[in-house]
């Protein structure tokens, strides 16, 4: 387990059980300035301590190890993943995917965790839900804490989520809705889906938190319109609806061909409608901004039904 809290005097071998032997067994050798310390430079994580208040520098003492406990990288910062429900601990973890650091410990597996850990999980690269379908699907889960189900982070992990500035964990974005032609309604722009999932409650460190987000729903469609005035026929088209903001971004209406595609960061603007003399289509509506529903469709003249609404945002995060 993490190292015992102050009251008793420590032991040298209590710190090696729980950091690992270094080749010198001396405690200077546990700073990240000496040569032997490694794994203090992951991704975008610089000089990491082998534990949060122990000295990476100058004066070292024993009293500085009470309460320490490892601390490993779950690599999710040299690939990403683009499908959805990616788990840091099946996908990654449970495959060797993290380093721990000061490298004195060449793993650590369910069976010899000892307690409490501090899990590291950083992520600068992407993570998008290309085949998810709702918004209880996501991109990224952290995995789930048992200390009975074998695929689980042990009870007394504690977590630190780190997103860096090439990291983007995602929901898919809404399509938008097709457009109406004269005789037909509006469609409603599609749904976006959720970003990552994380334990209720969770009150752990996450740093880059605003790179985490549901995708944007998918602008709604206008109604096509018809008007008929003394035999004359004039009829116009709705608008397509523009797609979500999401990883993958969603399309706009009519296969980008109407309204605008929505990019990773941003949704794409909706079309107008078409106009025939007195006969007006329906405006598209514009796709949500990550975390932001679609927009509805809007206007119309002698609409032959109803303009379309825009379609619902992904969550930021969904729950165990």
């Amino acid at each position: 387990m993490a190292i015992k809290n102050s009251g008793t005097k420590l032991k040298f071998s209590e710190i090696e059980d729980e950091f690992g032997q270094n080749p010198q067994r001396s405690l200077g050798s546990y700073q990240t300035t000496h040569p032997d310390f490694g794994n203090k430079n992951l991704g975008e994580l610089t000089n990491l301590p082998l534990d949060t208040g122990i000295p990476t520098s100058g004066q070292i003492k024993f009293s500085d190890f009470y309460s320490k406990r490892l601390n490993v990288v779950v690599d999710l910062h040299s690939s990403g993943n683009a499908t959805f429900n990616h788990n840091a601990y099946t996908n990654r973890f449970a495959n060797n995917n993290y380093n721990i650091v000061g490298n004195y410990r060449n793993s650590v597996t369910k069976s010899t965790w000892q307690g409490g850990k501090k899990i590291i999980i950083h992520i600068n690269q992407q993570f998008g839900s290309e085949n998810a379908t709702n918004t209880n699907d996501f991109a990224l889960e952290m995995g789930d804490i048992s200390d009975t189900v074998t695929n689980a982070w042990p009870t007394a992990t504690i977590f630190a989520i780190d997103v860096g500035s090439s990291g983007l964990v995602g929901g898919k974005g809404g399509n938008g809705g097709d457009r109406g032609n004269e005789e037909t309604s509006g469609e409603d722009g599609g749904n976006g889906t959720s970003g990552m999932k994380i334990h209720s409650g969770f009150q752990d460190e996450i740093t880059g938190e605003s790179r985490i987000f549901g995708g944007g729903g998918g602008g709604g469609s206008g109604s096509g319109a018809e008007q008929n005035d003394w035999g004359d026929r004039n009829s116009a088209r709705g608008g397509g609806g523009g797609g979500g903001a999401g990883l993958p971004f969603g399309e706009g209406g009519n296969e980008g061909g109407a309204g605008e595609d929505g990019t990773a960061t941003s949704g794409g603007e909706g079309e107008n409608g078409t106009y025939d003399a007195e006969a007006e289509g329906g405006d598209g509506g514009d796709g949500g901004a990550p975390g932001q529903p679609g927009g509805n469709a809007t206007g119309g003249k002698s609409i032959e039904g109803s303009n379309g609404n825009g379609g619902s945002a992904g969550n930021q995060y969904v729950f165990y």
